[in-house]
């Protein structure tokens, strides 16, 4: 429209119902654009309810396998402590030296810490400690934690505070190459071949 012109009532009415129209149109848009933020969030909201629905039931299943898991270890653990417990009992013999008695799950009534030694052998001398696994590898046997263990007996078992000392790890089976560590901390190693129990005692110390 040429600026010299003037505008007439019908023009200004015709600018405002284009006004209006484009108003309306936007509007429409912005409905749609509602509707389309408002369907994203609630499938956002139903997506996060099975994830955290998923979440739980793998959680519940993670914790369910653990508890079996720790329920397989245990029962292989005492069926290892057994195993072993039973075939010393009878005579007593541990490094061809003859033993006084044989204890399993043994503690000191004294011992505010109630530390428990699997497999405990003694007589005037000597006593033999074993710990027991169902297979012993660096994971469940710290060896300075098991020396450690020497100190804490004599402290709460005092009338064997003049004892000699023997360590021993008892196992179905090692990990590779554990045995040998063991062995060089003067620990001694039973485990059984065929019927036959083999203690490798070469290297054992008296603590």
């Amino acid at each position: 429209m040429n600026e010299n012109e003037k505008l007439t009532w019908d023009d200004i009415k015709a600018m405002f119902a284009e006004t209006a129209k484009r108003s309306k149109e936007t509007d429409k848009q912005l409905d749609k654009v509602k509707k389309l933020v408002s369907e994203t969030t609630r499938q956002m909201k139903e997506t996060d309810k099975k994830i955290v629905k998923m979440n739980e039931d793998s959680k519940q299943k993670i914790d369910e396998l653990n508890r079996q898991l720790g329920g397989i270890s245990k029962s292989n653990g005492d069926m290892a402590e057994d195993f072993f417990f039973n075939a010393f009992r009878k005579d007593k013999i541990f490094m061809g030296e003859k033993y006084d008695r044989i204890h399993k799950g043994y503690f000191s009534s004294v011992d505010p810490y109630r530390n428990e030694y699997d497999i405990v052998f003694f007589n005037g001398k000597n006593i033999a400690i074993i710990e027991v696994k169902y297979k012993a590898k660096p994971s469940n046997i710290d060896v300075e934690h098991l020396k450690s263990r020497i100190e804490h007996f004599k402290k709460y078992a005092k009338e064997y505070k003049n004892h000699n000392i023997i360590l021993g790890v008892a196992a179905m089976s090692f990990k590779s190459g554990f045995a040998t560590k063991l062995h060089e901390e003067g620990i001694v190693t039973i485990h059984p071949v065929g019927k036959k129990m083999v203690i490798y005692d070469k290297e054992a110390k008296r603590f």
